[in-house]
């Protein structure tokens, strides 16, 4: 069990629930290690949330007018009740920016990176290895 507060990626939750061939065992491991968490150990961004709506829109076809799927999904975060999510800041989106050039990170991966070191997570749950430049250790 994770004692430290680690930030969540939004592909560990595409992967969980885009059902994806490679990673989704991987990410389903993940969503167990949350919900047998304590609160606080897991930290995502609302932004997580908007950017698991899109991404699922395409990968399904759904819209995002449709009330049932955009339910559904955000139904998938409030059932985690020990994930915490963390409103996006004003403050997050001049720090992403200059985090792009910093990290030489893209201004989606910043904004993850922003919100992580403003609430002081020690880590990033990810397959993405961008983050590997970041002083954020990386798990997956």
């Amino acid at each position: 069990m994770v004692e430290v507060a680690l930030y969540v990626d939004v592909n560990i939750f595409i992967y969980w629930l885009g059902d994806h061939p490679e990673f989704a065992d991987r990410a389903m491991e993940w969503i167990r290690r949350i919900e047998g968490s304590r609160r606080g150990s897991f930290i995502t961004s609302t932004l997580t949330v908007y950017e698991a709506l899109i991404i699922l829109s395409g990968l399904t076809g759904r819209s995002l007018n449709d009330r049932d799927f955009i339910g559904m999904v955000i139904e998938f975060f409030l059932q985690l009740p020990n994930l915490t999510l963390e409103p996006l800041a004003p403050k997050d989106l001049l720090e992403a920016y200059n985090l792009m050039e910093a990290y030489n990170l893209d201004y989606e991966d910043s904004l993850h990176l922003a919100i992580a070191l403003r609430v002081e997570s020690e880590g990033i749950v990810s397959n993405d290895g961008d983050f590997d430049r970041t002083p954020l250790k990386r798990f997956f």
